[in-house]
């Protein structure tokens, strides 16, 4: 259903491009990948190619809007997909603008982890953060109201998250069995959502609650250490958002709030992100910003790696025409068991072109803890975009 949704607003939108009042985008990228560490049996490298092409039409005050990407992988088949990540038509009804279709949606405002980012399920094979999601078919409505903007979602269907194979990575090396879910009706199971975003002086404000399938999926090991079961909870929960914005200075925070449930019962659970960030704009007499970033996690749901992080970084923003930008961060368990540091860089070549490194470096002293179980999975990844 959603190759031949992709399909149908792909004809239409490249037909209407010509007209005026659409436009059309499109991104190859090529990319390589490294794995230092790899373990016998596992990919030492790995080659992928994908295309995307964002687009959009309006018709009068309407507008139909698609997102589409194919991805190709030398050897990792869970990296694989043709997806319509947005294939959506909006249009004004009853004071609302409203949204039919595959449509992606980001909730959040730290930077290391977006515990009420719930909309879209994320497509972890990609290994590309936060802008690596799965399309939501979904009906939802938004509209300003006295006290802010409010988004109202009922999503039909659920996307399973993506795995890639067990000797691809990152990968625990076993094989992932077909989900099971708390609830009847599994992937047809609907999801509501509800959101309100406000402001109040330097503050960003926002609340939501959530019903529906956990998008984290609770992994238990399976015949004798050889495969996961992956078990999809059903998440009844509250989620906050705060956000100060002073001159140089960002204060973060996220928090959910509710129950989920498991094989056992269902539990009570909390998760929240408390973050600052300080820039220091110009530094040293150039252009250079620099963003010193600390970030404290708490999560005691079953499927966090470790009930507390705390996150550490770096941002730098060249200011150049060439787009230059760097992101390092440390993240660490509260028990110094385990961590990670990953680093983003990226810079345009020129007008068509532009290039992105990115890498994942893990570290655990115990095997069985969840880097532990990543320990050949570190990354070095080379992109190259061009775009037409």
């Amino acid at each position: 259903m959603i190759k031949a949704l992709a399909r149908s607003f792909a004809i239409v939108l490249l037909l209407a491009h010509p007209v005026n009042g659409g436009e059309l985008n499109g991104t190859l990228s090529s990319r390589l990948d490294f794995y230092p560490e790899n373990a016998d049996g596992t990919a030492s490298e790995g080659r992928s190619v994908e295309v995307k092409i964002d687009a959009f039409h309006d018709f009068d005050e309407s507008r139909i809007v698609g997102e589409f990407i194919v991805r190709e992988d030398e050897k990792d088949s869970g990296r694989r997909i043709t997806e319509a990540r947005q294939a959506y038509f909006r249009t004004p009804f009853a004071g609302f603008d409203v949204f039919l279709g595959n449509r992606q949606e980001f909730w959040g405002k730290a930077e290391s982890k977006n515990v009420v980012d719930l909309i879209n399920q994320s497509d972890a094979a990609a290994n590309e953060g936060k802008s690596g999601k799965l399309g939501a078919l979904s009906i939802s409505a938004e509209r300003y109201v006295d006290i802010g903007d409010l988004q109202l979602w009922y999503i039909s269907g659920f996307r399973e998250k993506t795995f890639n194979d067990s000797d691809a990575h990152p990968s625990s090396g076993l094989t992932v069995n077909s989900a099971q879910y708390a609830r009847k009706d599994g992937k047809d199971a609907d999801d509501f959502a509800v959101r309100l975003s406000s402001f109040a002086g330097d503050w960003d404000l926002a609340g939501s609650v959530f019903y529906g399938t956990a998008r984290d999926p609770i992994l238990t090991v399976a015949f004798g250490g050889k495969a996961l079961n992956p078990y999809y909870a059903l998440q009844k929960s509250i989620g906050l958002e705060a956000q100060y914005t002073g001159d140089a200075t960002l204060l973060k925070w996220e928090s959910l709030h509710g129950t989920q449930s498991s094989l056992i019962g269902t539990h009570n659970f909390s998760a929240a992100v408390a973050g600052i960030e300080y820039t220091y704009y110009r530094s040293f007499e150039t252009k250079l910003d620099i963003g010193l970033i600390g970030e404290v996690q708490h999560d005691d749901r079953p499927q966090a790696a470790a009930n507390q992080f705390g996150v550490a970084g770096v941002r730098l923003v060249f200011n150049d025409i060439a787009d230059s930008n760097i992101l390092f961060l440390l993240s660490a368990d509260s028990k110094m068991d385990q961590s990670i540091v990953s680093l983003e860089a990226s810079q345009r070549i020129n007008d068509v072109t532009s290039v992105k490194l990115t890498s994942q470096f893990y570290n655990a002293r115990t095997a069985t803890s969840a880097y532990g179980q990543l320990s050949d999975d570190d990354a070095v990844t080379l992109t190259l975009n061009m775009f037409f």
